[in-house]
């Protein structure tokens, strides 16, 4: 992903526009200058305790007003108020959100009072675009964050995995990631083995509108000790399924239970120690019989070593301690190794 956004003239004009100085890696530029403004707005509350305290923070001084949908009569609500004052943009929100793949969006007031915030943040939570609502708050703030061009009237947030994201859409993601697992307020309570248990504990304290899988995933990757954290599900091998399509007579391929994602933080890293994602998961594996015996969760000792790719190339010999969560259709999990 960063490497792909590094390439970008997007954001590298971007870069250029915050004043930041030519990098081949623009993106830890933006990330770091972000860094640079929150902890300016910081100092005025120096003692801010929580992720979820700081969006609030953040979103006063971006001068933006988050208001959150949760029933149709929340979203006619929202539009009588701001079309009643001249807001015509306010008069498409209905449509702008119908899309189930629209998650968000932020707009700019055109006849504001002087006390009123310069913004409007309105955020999704009906149905399923509930558990991604603490994630579309913090996209809406990081287009604030970098926002370069005062003439533009609207920002939003899609999901839909069929299009490709924009440049742009994929650093505000980024910055969104960054934050609302705001690395100073978060690895303090990180201590000891990583464990499920813990991951939903610092979820409560800190950031309880997050969804528990954006947790498993940001936290893993702060967690000081070496981890990786992957997600297994039914899937092809990767491009599988590609130069078939145009022979019908072809039975497509059958899917097996893979590491669709595996993400090692930096401590696995530095010990170079990874899962190559979509490994098919081994049978021996506790994640395999997690997902077949639809178990709740188990853990087990195993070894890197039974995880091999199709043509027989095997990980490298590491023990490892394995904790597997099932959540909805996939098998969560944390690989420590010993």
């Amino acid at each position: 992903m960063c490497a792909r956004l590094n390439s970008s003239i997007v954001v590298h004009r971007l870069a250029c526009d915050l004043g930041l100085r030519g990098s081949v890696d623009p993106v830890r530029a933006v990330l770091s200058y972000c860094h640079r403004v929150v902890k300016v707005f910081l100092s005025d509350y120096p003692d801010c305790p929580s992720p979820a305290k700081l969006l609030d923070f953040l979103a006063n001084k971006l001068s933006t007003r988050i208001i959150e949908i949760h029933s149709e009569a929340d979203l006619r609500r929202t539009i009588a108020e701001f079309t009643s004052r001249s807001e015509r943009a306010f008069a498409t929100l209905e449509q702008e959100l119908s899309d189930e793949q629209s998650y968000g969006i932020t707009l700019k007031l055109q006849s504001r009072q002087l006390w009123e915030p310069a913004y409007v943040s309105i955020i999704d939570c009906r149905g399923r675009k509930r558990h991604r609502s603490y994630h579309t708050k913090w996209h809406e703030l990081g287009h604030l964050l970098i926002l370069t061009d005062q003439t533009r009237f609207a920002f939003r947030r899609t999901h839909d995995p069929a299009v490709p994201k924009s440049a742009e859409e994929s650093l505000v993601d980024t910055i969104a990631g960054e934050f609302s697992f705001y690395p100073r307020m978060i690895v303090p309570f990180a201590r000891g083995e990583i464990s499920f248990e813990k991951v939903q504990e610092i979820r409560d304290e800190l950031c309880p509108e997050a969804s528990f899988y954006s947790s498993v995933l940001n936290l893993s990757k702060l967690w000081p000790t070496p981890c990786i954290w992957l997600e297994a599900k039914l899937a092809v091998k990767k491009n599988q399924n590609s130069g078939q399509r145009s022979f019908s007579f072809k039975q497509p391929a059958q899917p097996s239970l893979r590491a669709v994602y595996a993400t090692p933080n930096d401590a696995a890293r530095q010990l170079q120690i990874t899962i190559i994602p979509h490994f098919r998961v081994p049978t021996e594996s506790v994640i395999h019989r997690v997902f077949y015996d639809d178990l709740p969760y188990a853990e087990s000792e195993e070894n890197l070593s039974l995880w091999a790719s199709s043509d027989g190339k095997r990980l490298g010999n590491c023990p490892v301690r394995v904790k597997a969560k099932r959540i909805n259709d996939s098998v969560h999990a944390l690989v420590i190794p010993h």
